[in-house]
């Protein structure tokens, strides 16, 4: 088995890959910028800090989650979404190499555009739309630099529970249940992606020895609109509670962002589970 550092292992991604690569074997060092949090503190803009954690733990494999994923936040600190982004890649994937050790870099749908019908292929090329988007994709380079490096991009996360945080559905099954209006949009096209079925993703990827551009993602795609009666359906909530609202029109949020998955299927990897199902788990 692999020894595995995971940046940004706090994190609801982080969290479920380190649930399931322990599941299946592997040795990790879990780090995070939270000093309160159990693991090794790790600063990933700080080079001293990188060097000194990737020296005493001796990972043969970095799973780098760790990144600023608030939109809003980004376009408004568009330096600290660089500093963050883009030069703690840089310097995780630095010292990786340095190391020996491989790199899994987690990037996002919003590399695109989303401005067209979506549906984009690992091979098509990305232009997003707002700092986010470009911070990622500024990161997927600095990653891509490493030898046989590994790039996931994903689409929206969520859990089932409120830890580490409320995602989506715990969000809308909060409200509902206090009998209270939810007001969501019915605009944006997004392919909602369990967070324990993408960590199954990813250790099944490292098993594999995958390199290059992976997408993960369900086949099934909803607005929130959808995905929200979806879960009222499943608890036996009242659908009546939910009202359309106009799509957040800042920062250029992409209408369809939306990826195929050719590399899991010839890689052999089934994808996550798509809402639908998974709202069946609530019933």
């Amino acid at each position: 088995m692999t020894r595995v550092l995971i940046t940004g292992a706090s994190g609801l991604l982080g969290t479920a890959v380190r649930q399931r690569l322990e599941a299946v074997g592997h040795t990790v060092i879990p780090c995070h910028h939270n000093k309160n949090s159990a693991g090794e503190r790790l600063d990933i803009t700080s080079a001293d800090s990188v060097s000194e954690v990737f020296g005493r733990a001796e990972p043969e494999l970095v799973v780098h989650c760790a990144a600023i994923p608030d939109v809003a936040r980004c376009e408004k600190e568009p330096e600290r979404a660089r500093l963050v982004n883009v030069i703690g890649t840089e310097l995780v994937t630095e010292h990786a190499t340095r190391i020996g050790a491989r790199v899994l870099h987690v990037s996002t749908d919003w590399v695109f555009a989303g401005d067209g019908e979506g549906d984009y292929r690992e091979t098509d090329s990305p232009d997003p739309a707002q700092e986010y988007g470009r911070s990622k994709l500024a990161a997927e380079r600095a990653a891509a630099k490493a030898p046989s490096t590994l790039i996931v991009r994903v689409p929206l996360l969520y859990g089932l529970s409120a830890e580490p945080r409320p995602t989506w559905p715990a969000q809308v099954l909060a409200k509902l249940g206090r009998g209270e209006e939810l007001r969501t949009d019915d605009e944006e096209i997004r392919q909602p992606a369990l967070v324990d079925d993408v960590a199954r993703c990813f250790a099944e990827l490292i098993s594999l020895g995958a390199k290059g551009i992976v997408h993960i993602a369900p086949a099934e795609k909803h607005t929130k609109l959808a995905w929200s009666r979806l879960l009222a359906e499943a608890v036996g909530a009242d659908p009546g509670l939910i009202r359309v609202a106009p799509r957040p029109e800042w920062p250029n949020r992409p209408l369809r962002a939306t990826l195929r998955t050719d590399r899991l299927a010839e890689l052999g990897v089934t994808p996550p589970r798509g809402a639908t199902e998974v709202a069946e788990l609530l019933t």
